[in-house]
């Protein structure tokens, strides 16, 4: 792909993507403050969970969406290092987006209230299987936070130092006066 941006579709759906993400991080964190206005700490949790999996659908739009119009080539075909660790970044996110909800999903030994709107059972899973996937969800946790912190430096590295267009590639388009 030889584009110079990403399509509006895609820096959609990634900024979306980013606010939900943040907002699913800082339910939790900030659970004694949330759950006054969410009903109780309950309310945290339903809506950390729900946006979780809203979460999940957006990453799997975004990787459709990916597949059908490509990711414009921001670095220098020669920079193959530089090329190997950005695609090994966003390969890693991507795993992390879908993994971290579906773990979330299956360690929960009650229904799941999408949105208080519609109930989710839980499913039919052994005590091993659940504890497995709250391991992998409690402590896969942090390698997101680093990504998401190495993905925010890296934008604004190539914004600030580099001055490439890169972070330019995925905000939304300016309109020309």
């Amino acid at each position: 792909m030889t584009q110079a941006r990403y399509t509006p579709a895609q820096i959609t759906l990634h900024w979306l993507s980013a606010l939900l993400v943040l907002a699913i991080i800082a339910l939790p964190y900030g659970k004694d403050l949330f759950a006054g206005l969410l009903g109780g700490v309950g309310g945290v949790f339903t809506l950390h969970k729900s946006l979780g999996l809203t979460v999940l659908a957006l990453t799997i739009t975004r990787l459709l969406v990916r597949a059908r119009h490509g990711a414009p080539q921001l670095l220098p075909a020669d920079e193959r290092l530089k090329l190997l660790a950005a695609k090994a970044g966003h390969a890693l996110l991507y795993a992390l987006l879908i993994l971290m909800p579906l773990t979330g999903l299956l360690f929960g030994k009650r229904p799941v209230n999408l949105f208080w709107l519609v109930e989710i059972p839980p499913l039919p899973l052994s005590d091993a299987a659940r504890e497995a996937a709250k391991a992998f969800h409690v402590t896969a946790q942090y390698l997101l936070f680093a990504l998401i912190l190495g993905h925010a430096a890296a934008a604004i590295w190539h914004h600030h130092v580099r001055r490439d267009g890169v972070l330019r590639a995925m905000l939304p388009a300016r309109e020309q006066a």
